[in-house]
């Protein structure tokens, strides 16, 4: 039979040479170098879809942010020009190409983007990590060893200094000790100091062979430079076995504090670290084929799992599967505190988004796991963040939510999610105010946070309370523009709207909501918005009433 579906409207060609087509296989002629980068970035994109912000990170990374931006814009307009219509979507925070017109062609074995240069440090660092993701194929299963088996460690290279500048010697030593006691808060790789290995930066040592002296799996690198009362750091990640970059960041700040700037740096570092470690883990694992794996490494496949499940809590059957995986890693190791603390979140999702009839059962089932966890390894945050998160929304136990809430982040101060479920519990506790300071953190710390469609649900509803109307209905929009299939998310955004008398905004979300959620009623909103103080569930309801989600 022919095939009679309809040519893409917009076709990318991104194995060697970047080419762009039409329906009709004509090339697409006057994109600037920028707008191609732009497109093989959006194309890469889940629903193809990213925020403004960080396009024009990516693409103007030499630039202030104003400018930066500017340039997008303008970028922007001349992609419109040329592209097909119906194509490019914006708004005021998001670009979006239509994934039902526009198709992505990579050729397996090519190079992506081959010969593809563009003067921006950023999206040099996007491409080599791409083409490094691409290109991590499956081989032939490799023997069991014990360093696939064991956990990762992690080796913390000395900091180069880029000036003679005493101040870079003190925040190079001030910042390695502080990134090496936030990295060991995460507990599930070993940390090793610069100490090991004589305070050697990376250009005084070879990187693999000193990793290999100390069997680590990753090397994390960096350089610090002052310039005035201002200071730049950038650091990196490298896979010690290939010599593969993995990820690099700059962070910028001012010295008027050095103390404060080398917290809130180690830990917005160690905050984006975390996540890329566990992603490369799973790459590894599916790219070594073992014949078997385990807890560690399951625990490393979940994380990729829920990493790719989507925005919000993701879907119920990415969550399922990370049950799947924490019950094999129980079956290996029943006394594995965090697949017990994992399957207490699935669970505790579970009850919440209505997966499951019986939510009750769920949020019994999620407490007693996080409890299990809790019982085996006090010390372990993610446990502690659930239990406070299920104390509150499952048992209404407000002064047991508080408890585990706040451990979590004493534990953890670098873990979004324990921000999260702190500014969560606060939000529900009544203190509004408190819960934005932990619930912005998130953002500071890691801005593509896997839970920040959840955390800008929180921020909408807490500046509704105190009556920030510009900053709700900005928070409001940025979570339907990155999360428009979440409909815990889209239940804030219709509340937001009704409540500020956004009657049009409220209505599209509501729409939406409704194909989502389609059981969705006041009877859902008691039971599941448990607020410690009732005018904040009054003030829940009458958004929803306003924008004529409960009926006539």
């Amino acid at each position: 039979m022919p095939d009679t579906r309809p040519h893409p409207r917009l076709t990318l060609h991104l194995s060697g040479a970047f080419r762009a087509t039409d329906a009709t296989g004509s090339d697409v002629t006057g994109l600037s170098r920028r707008g191609q980068a732009l497109l093989a970035v959006l194309s890469q994109h889940p629903d193809m879809r990213a925020e403004r912000g960080h396009l024009a990170d990516l693409l103007w990374s030499d630039r202030g942010e104003e400018q930066a931006r500017a340039s997008l814009r303008q970028e922007l307009t001349t992609l419109r020009k040329a592209l097909p219509d119906g194509v490019l979507e914006t708004d005021r925070h998001c670009v979006r190409l239509d994934p039902t017109c526009v198709e992505a062609v990579i050729v397996p074995g090519a190079t992506f983007l081959e010969g593809f240069d563009l003067a921006s440090e950023g999206f040099e660092d996007w491409l080599r990590d791409t083409r490094a993701a691409l290109t991590d194929t499956p081989q032939a299963p490799a023997p069991p060893s014990d360093v696939l088996f064991s956990r990762p460690a992690v080796l913390l290279f000395a900091f180069e200094t880029l000036s003679e500048d005493d101040r870079d010697r003190m925040i190079a030593a001030g910042l390695a000790d502080d990134l090496r006691t936030t990295l060991s808060y995460w507990r599930w790789f070993p940390v090793i100091g610069p100490e090991a290995i004589g305070w050697k930066t990376a250009k005084e040592a070879d990187l693999r062979a000193t990793a290999a002296e100390v069997d680590a799996a990753y090397a994390v690198t960096g350089t610090i430079r002052c310039l005035g009362n201002r200071v730049k750091i950038t650091v990196g990640l490298t896979e010690a076995e290939t010599g593969r970059s993995r990820w690099s960041g700059q962070f910028a700040g001012t010295l008027d504090d050095i103390f404060a700037f080398q917290e809130d740096v180690s830990r917005a570092i160690v905050a984006q670290l975390e996540p890329q470690i566990s992603r490369v883990e799973a790459v590894r694992i599916a790219r070594t084929r073992p014949s078997s794996v385990g807890p560690w490494q399951l625990l490393a496949q979940a994380d990729e799992v829920d990493r790719r499940g989507g925005e919000g809590y993701g879907t119920p059957e990415s969550n399922w599967e990370q049950v799947r995986l924490m019950e094999r890693a129980l079956e290996l190791a029943p006394d594995f505190a965090p697949a017990h603390a994992r399957i207490g979140c699935i669970q505790f999702r579970a009850g919440l988004l209505g997966w499951v009839e019986d939510r009750t059962a769920a949020f019994d089932t999620s407490l007693e796991h996080t409890s299990r966890a809790l019982a085996i390894d006090p010390d372990n945050w993610e446990a502690h963040a659930y239990s406070g998160l299920v104390g509150i929304f499952g048992r209404q136990e407000y002064s047991s939510g508080r408890f585990h809430s706040q451990e979590a982040v004493r534990l953890n101060p670098s873990a979004a999610l324990a921000r999260h479920a702190l500014g969560c519990a606060l939000e529900w506790l009544g203190e509004p105010e408190t819960a934005l300071e932990h619930l912005h953190l998130i953002f500071r710390l890691n801005p593509n946070h896997k839970g920040r469609a959840a955390a800008l649900g929180d921020i909408t509803t807490c500046e509704m309370f105190i009556g920030h109307r510009d900053a709700a209905l900005d928070a409001a929009e940025r979570l339907l523009a990155i999360a428009p299939g979440y409909a815990r998310g889209l239940q804030r955004c219709v509340v937001t709207f009704g409540y500020f008398d956004v009657t049009e905004r409220a209505a599209h979300a509501l729409d939406m909501l409704r194909r989502e959620q389609p059981d969705f009623g006041e009877a859902y909103v008691r039971e599941t918005y448990p607020y410690a103080r009732p005018e904040h569930l009054e003030m829940i309801l009458e958004g929803f009433r306003k924008a004529g989600a409960f009926g006539p």
